[in-house]
């Protein structure tokens, strides 16, 4: 395998940069629908919604996946770099905080009348991993 087989993904999130690793593809949950980045990909810019990032590692033997909010990707020379607020790795996910989060943003919805941009779009990102779980 050459050193052109793989493709270097960056995640950022808006604090500190989250991990860069080299993999050999990487799936992002582009506007339009899943994009898939493979090596030598033409260069582009995806705007992304809240969803699964897929990493697929050199060897193929495994897959890791990661919840992302809403952001951008950035592809260019064997290199996506995703930025997004939020990531959370799949093995990370704990369901049941999960719904005791959304809860407490429902009960804070209750006291306030609405709930501000931030908090939004937090539910928004918590909801998607739950209905991933309630599959």
């Amino acid at each position: 395998m050459g050193e052109q087989d793989t493709i270097f993904v960056k995640m950022l999130i808006p604090q500190k940069p989250f991990f860069v690793k080299e993999v050999l593809s990487v799936e992002i949950p582009a506007i339009e629908g899943p994009y898939l980045v493979l090596p030598r990909r033409a260069p582009a810019m995806k705007l992304l919604k809240d969803g699964m990032v897929t990493l697929t590692d050199a060897d193929q033997t495994k897959k890791e996946k990661y919840f992302i909010s809403s952001g951008i990707a950035k592809i260019r020379d064997n290199a996506c770099t995703i930025l997004t607020h939020d990531i959370l790795g799949l093995e990370e996910v704990d369901p049941d905080k999960i719904k005791k989060d959304l809860i407490m943003y429902k009960e804070k919805e209750n006291k306030e009348t609405h709930l501000d941009e931030i908090d939004q779009k937090r539910v928004a990102f918590l909801e998607m991993i739950a209905g991933y779980f309630a599959k």
